[in-house]
C-alpha cells in the first residue's frame, strides 16, 4: 500500500471517528432501504466511471455531470432525513471538490484532463472505502421493524 493511500485511509478513519464522537449522544435516523440501495448503486457507478479516468475528461463530461447530479441527490436526500448528521457529513466529505474523495477526483480529472492508471486505481480504493463507510452507517441503523417490536 502506498503512503498516499495510507494517508487517505487514515484521514478518512479520523474523520469518521471525529464525527462519531461528536454525535455519540445524539439519536440517529432509522434505516432506509432507499438510502442503502442508493449508496450501493452510486458506489458501483462511481468506480466504473473512475475506470475511464485515464481517458480524456471531455469524452465523459455527460457521464460525469450525471454522476455529480446523482451524488448531490444522495446528499440532499440524506440531509432531509431526521437525525442523520453523521451520514450527511460523510456525503459532504465525499462530494467536496476540495477534499480527496470523488469530488476531488473529478476536479483533478477536469484539471489534468487525463489521469494515470496508478492514480485512478489508488483513488478507487480510497473512494470505495469511503462508500463502504456510508453504506455501513446506513446498514447499521435500527430497522423500523425493530422499533415496533
Amino acid at each position: 500500500m502506498t503512503s498516499v493511500k495510507k494517508i487517505y485511509k487514515l484521514c478518512l478513519l479520523l474523520s469518521v471517528i471525529y464525527i462519531l464522537n461528536l454525535q455519540s449522544c445524539r439519536p440517529i435516523s432509522v434505516y432506509s432501504e432507499s438510502a442503502y440501495t442508493q449508496a450501493v448503486r452510486l458506489k458501483v457507478e462511481t468506480l466504473r466511471l473512475m475506470d475511464e479516468g485515464s481517458e480524456s475528461y471531455s469524452k465523459h463530461v455527460g457521464e460525469i455531470d450525471s454522476l455529480k447530479n446523482e451524488l448531490n441527490f444522495a446528499y440532499e436526500y440524506a440531509k432531509g432525513r431526521p437525525n442523520n448528521e453523521i451520514t450527511v457529513k460523510q456525503w459532504e466529505i465525499m462530494i467536496n471538490p476540495d477534499r480527496n474523495l470523488i469530488g476531488g477526483f473529478l476536479r483533478i480529472w477536469e484539471e489534468d484532463l487525463i489521469l494515470s492508471p496508478v492514480f485512478v486505481s489508488e483513488a478507487q480504493s480510497v473512494i470505495g472505502d469511503a462508500f463502504d463507510t456510508i453504506i455501513g452507517l446506513e446498514s447499521g441503523k435500527i430497522k423500523p421493524s425493530d422499533i415496533a417490536e
